[in-house]
């Protein structure tokens, strides 16, 4: 009797252990599937803010040639070339 006692014992534990093993490996495979979502969407993120930094630095690098400082002298400044006329519109 007390062999029958004890091997229903082990038949418990070894299903309660495997319930428990199960629980948590279902949970395991729900963060799992959080965190691939949460590392697609950082991955997004980062080639976004990497293709706005490469954007920024060619308009940084632009800004050091003659091209561009005439640009931002014309827009920024009204400044004009020697012997350029600049038509104005009266309406504004």
């Amino acid at each position: 009797m007390k062999f029958v006692k004890s091997s229903l014992l082990m038949k418990l534990l070894i299903l309660i252990l495997v319930v428990y093993a199960t629980i948590t490996l279902v949970n395991l495979r729900a963060q799992i599937s959080e965190k691939n979502a949460e590392a697609a969407s950082l991955t997004s993120s980062i080639t976004a803010v990497e293709q706005e930094n490469g954007r920024l630095q060619d308009a940084f690098d632009a800004l050091g040639t003659d091209e561009s400082i005439a640009s931002i002298a014309q827009e920024k400044l009204g400044m004009v070339h020697e012997g350029e006329i600049v038509f104005q519109d009266a309406e504004k």
